[in-house]
């Protein structure tokens, strides 16, 4: 289940969330039958102009998810944060550098990051591929009639992570450009490893080619022939790429000095009207949802995989720290809980996402029913007469219902109630 728009809350999630089943999700009838609904969900807005696609629900779960964690102050699922430009705390009196790049006590100086819950220092590795047009094997687990499971087997290094591998439609596809993974991932997946085999499952709903969805001259009826055939076999994906994704700890800070007035004057030289560069590593001091960052220069020691201690180059401390970091909100209760987000937050998403539609919904008693629940504005009051207070309703989200349970609960979980705009 593809859209062009990358969202930490998989498609298939929120459709099961809000009560839709995960085949009606991708469009896909059974003989004469629809599952569920006489309407198919379609991919693209102009496909069917009397309700939302799935396009414009991950537009919708992305605006969700962007809002949501500015509030927060953290990611709510690890993420890499890449260049992030970060002025050095200075001495109180402006004329005065600090030379050794430590406080007063003796420790390394820090910057504060952007978003909280630091993990790490480091950058998403170029994907590694492991298996290139993997064979996919569908099995009918529960014997009715529809091989619903899709298995892959891929061979890993010793050690590997099984929360590492990940699953993307395969490049040699035409309608997947070189380099597009992200937004071709599927998901989720169940991932074990045995010995150097990792063995992958997902259902077979999440593998819908492209080229069926992309129907740009759909049929003048409504029916459900307009969805996939799930009893063709040609509609659904023969092979996928199969690649370990992790941080490569490489790259962490960046470290920036401005030359002097009219000339460089740096004890390293310099170019004139550019900035001198060294390299170095960071960790996070306290509590991690702080986000409080001490650096130090150093480089990379590809024998040791460790940074090895520098002095600063322009023997004083940097103006400038360019952090390259790994961070975010992992729910300890969760086994893979890097690509896994927290159920409590998965809800919040999917409500707010929901309320945030603007288009109707397929005609299906109880998903609409549940959709209309969280649209109901707030302000607007009831048959019963009552609505929200003025403090609910007066919130960035909006007032209607998904947007104000989402505001109440959101608020209560930021990091000390900043807000990141």
């Amino acid at each position: 289940m593809h859209a062009d728009t990358v969202t930490k809350l998989p498609l298939a999630r929120w459709f099961r969330l809000i009560g839709v089943h995960p085949s009606h999700a991708a469009g896909i009838f059974f003989g004469n039958s629809p599952t569920v609904c006489q309407q198919p969900w379609m991919q693209h807005p102009f496909q069917a102009v009397d309700r939302v696609g799935r396009e414009e629900v991950a537009v919708a779960i992305a605006q969700a998810e962007a809002d949501i964690e500015r509030v927060l102050g953290y990611r709510l699922l690890p993420s890499w944060e890449v260049d992030e430009w970060r002025p050095t705390e200075r001495p109180y009196r402006p004329e005065l550098f600090n030379l050794s790049g430590t406080d007063v006590r003796g420790f390394a100086q820090t910057v504060e990051a952007n978003w909280g819950y630091f993990i790490s220092g480091g950058i998403r590795s170029t994907p590694e591929l492991r298996v290139s047009d993997a064979p996919i094997t569908y099995t009918d687990g529960d014997l009715d009639g529809y091989f619903e499971t899709a298995t892959v087997t891929a061979p890993v290094a010793a050690g590997t992570d099984p929360c590492e591998i990940h699953v993307y439609y395969p490049e040699s596809n035409v309608f997947v450009p070189s380099g597009g993974l992200v937004e071709w991932e599927i998901r989720p997946i169940e991932v074990s490893i045995t010995g150097a085999i990792a063995t992958i499952t997902f259902r077979r709903d999440l593998a819908v080619i492209p080229e069926v969805w992309n129907d740009y001259f759909p049929p003048a009826d409504d029916s459900h022939l307009r969805g996939v055939d799930g009893a063709v076999a040609a509609n659904f994906l023969r092979v996928c790429d199969v690649y370990r994704v992790y941080n490569d700890p490489q790259t962490q800070a960046s470290f920036l000095w401005e030359p002097f007035g009219s000339s460089c004057g740096c004890s390293s030289g310099c170019v004139l009207c550019a900035y001198s560069t060294q390299t170095g590593c960071l960790m996070v001091r306290g509590d991690p949802r702080q986000s409080i960052i001490p650096y130090r220069p150093g480089s990379w020691d590809a024998d040791t995989l460790s940074f090895t201690s520098e002095a600063w180059s322009e023997c004083r401390q940097p103006d400038i720290v360019r952090l390259y970091y790994y961070a975010g909100w992992r729910d300890k209760r969760l086994s893979c809980n890097t690509v896994r987000m927290d159920p409590d937050l998965e809800r919040i998403v999917a409500y707010y996402a929901a309320a945030l539609l603007d288009r109707p919904i397929c005609e299906c008693n109880n998903v609409t029913a549940w959709v209309d629940h969280w649209q109901r504005d707030m302000a607007i009051p009831g048959e019963e007469g009552l609505r929200a207070s003025e403090a609910d309703l007066d919130n960035p989200f909006g007032t209607r219902r998904g947007a104000v349970f989402a505001w109440k609960r959101v608020k209560q979980m930021a990091i000390g109630g900043a807000v990141h705009v």
